[in-house]
């Protein structure tokens, strides 16, 4: 099953992607939950962190699983994926070490990627994973390329992709990245993507287009048998 919303505006995506992130927690206490960070699921974790503590939503048993991660940075420097969700989620919420499975960023190979999927089996695999689309059409850091990577690995990042905001916040130059593969991310029982932002028309109307492609990564979700889209209308048009 495959669902398109356009919304109104970011505002309203971002309430609507908090509910089912919500949903999937009340309907799976022990939820392994993949979260993207950047711009564009901000809001989304910020609604669902102040009705975690408005609703009393026990979360103690859920695990949160970082997408990616630039490598060479500290993972304390402003502006890496692990910086983002320690400020936007984990703190916020007081979880615990143990409910966060992220890639480590320096000093690392291959063998970081089988640490972080095995920990991803030994909690029963990824329930839901948010992801948001890349001014390339990457996903995660699976950067386009006429072949894809299918396994989680370490990606040499595209020229767009080192001009990321995050980066530019980082203010280091990064030439590779770790992330999850297109087999763990379509392997989710349930992928949620989040579609926002400036400088993405052309990103948006080629995944849009439901054309798959290795040239736009973040088309092969139109494989995913449980998908759901939601686009902020104010760049779908």
């Amino acid at each position: 099953m495959q669902k398109i919303n356009v919304c109104r505006h970011y505002d309203v995506l971002s309430q609507q992607a908090s509910e089912l992130l919500l949903a999937c927690i009340e309907n799976k206490p022990d939820a392994v939950i993949c979260l993207a960070t950047g711009a564009t699921p901000l809001l989304t974790y910020q609604y669902l962190v102040e009705k975690i503590h408005q609703r009393k939503i026990d979360i103690s048993k859920v695990t949160f699983v970082k997408l990616d991660e630039w490598v060479g940075l500290p993972l304390e420097t402003p502006g890496t994926c692990e910086h983002f969700l320690q400020q936007h989620v984990i703190q916020s919420l007081a979880l615990r070490a143990d409910q966060l499975i992220g890639f480590r960023s320096e000093g690392i190979d291959e063998t970081e990627c089988l640490r972080v999927t095995h920990q991803i089996a030994q909690r029963g695999g990824l329930d839901l994973c948010v992801l948001g689309l890349g001014k390339n059409g990457h996903l995660g850091l699976n950067e386009p390329s006429p072949t894809l990577e299918p396994f989680c690995h370490i990606s040499k990042l595209d020229d767009k992709t080192r001009g990321h905001d995050m980066l530019q916040q980082a203010g280091l130059p990064v030439e590779f990245g770790i992330t999850l593969g297109l087999k763990e991310i379509m392997s989710a029982r349930e992928v949620l993507m989040l579609i926002a932002g400036e400088g993405k028309q052309d990103a948006v109307e080629r995944f849009m287009s439901k054309r798959i492609s290795t040239l736009t990564p973040a088309s092969l979700l139109w494989l995913h048998e449980k998908l759901t889209c939601l686009v902020d209308g104010s760049i779908a048009r």
